[in-house]
This record gives C-alpha cells, sequence and structure tokens, in this order.
C-alpha cells in the first residue's frame, strides 16, 4: 500500500510540474496583425490591449478596435 502511494504521489507531482510545459505546446501564437489588411499566412488579431483575439489569415482584414478579422 505505501509503494502504490508513494508511486502516486510521483507521477502526481510530475504532472503537476510538466503541465506548463505541455500548455505552451498545445497552444502556437502566432504575431500580432496589424491594422487593417493582413499579408502574412497567419497572426493574432488583438482588440487594443486586452488579451482577446481572433485567428486572421491573409487575405482578410484586422479591426484592432474589435479585435474581429473579416473579409
Amino acid at each position: 500500500m505505501r509503494l502504490f502511494l508513494l508511486v502516486f504521489a510521483l507521477v502526481g507531482s510530475s504532472l503537476l510540474v510538466t503541465e506548463p510545459a505541455i500548455a505552451a505546446v498545445k497552444f502556437k501564437r502566432f504575431a500580432p496583425c496589424p491594422e487593417g489588411a493582413v499579408n502574412v499566412k497567419t497572426c493574432e488579431c488583438h482588440a487594443g490591449t486586452s488579451g482577446r483575439y481572433h485567428f486572421c489569415h491573409a487575405g482578410n482584414s484586422c479591426d484592432t478596435q474589435t479585435g474581429k478579422c473579416h473579409k
């Protein structure tokens, strides 16, 4: 029983330690979009200085007031 608890504690703590690194791999971040037409493949259209953003692709237009990407 002690061995099981020890193994469980080690596995649990290793998962807690590696969680931030795994989260960084899951969500790829792109460069912020400039105001207006987007000419890069993909960028993040941010609303001002807030953390909210939408992905914007080449050929679309980024509105930095609302953080939305339009065709």
